[in-house]
């Protein structure tokens, strides 16, 4: 399948749900095996969550035509914006994508004084990712034996 290299970047709908939780099912399956642990938070969600998340916070998707290709979440605390589940179809991944959606969350929340998100250690390319885009690792946080969490920062652009 050939992937623009721009999608279009959209507001989710509620009907997005479904989809976006068909999709963050399938990638982050191999965080989950990295861990040898299903109970990562990607995987326990349901789609009453992002329809919440669809109705009170900021949520985007890459579509190709009417085609998912990624989406992105981003909730608002005072002066910090927590990132939350960026996901990339499988198929998709490597092509910018990811990428076209962090900056457009970013560029959505300019009041913002910064970002924070955490990631998965077990999957070393995600945490590159996010330090080519500006952010730093403030620190490792340990919920479980078997998960280690990048607890990532961006200061927002000024």
């Amino acid at each position: 399948m050939n992937v623009p290299a721009w999608p279009r970047i959209l507001p989710a709908r509620l009907e997005d749900a479904e989809a976006m939780l068909a999709m963050q099912l399938v990638a982050f399956e191999p965080e989950a095996l990295a861990c040898g642990l299903r109970e990562i938070p990607p995987l326990q969600e349901t789609v009453a969550t992002i329809r919440e998340h669809i109705r009170t916070a900021a949520v985007l998707k890459a579509v190709d035509g009417e085609r998912l290709l990624g989406s992105i979440r981003g909730i608002v605390t005072g002066g910090s914006c927590l990132v939350r589940v960026l996901v990339v179809a499988p198929d998709a991944q490597g092509r910018g994508v990811g990428a076209l959606l962090l900056r457009s969350l970013e560029d959505a929340h300019p009041q913002v004084e910064r970002f924070e998100l955490n990631t998965n250690m077990a999957m070393p390319a995600n945490v590159r990712f996010y330090l080519r885009h500006g952010y730093e690792l403030v620190e490792e946080i340990r919920p479980s034996p078997q998960i280690r969490l990048a607890f990532m920062r961006k200061i927002a652009r000024r």
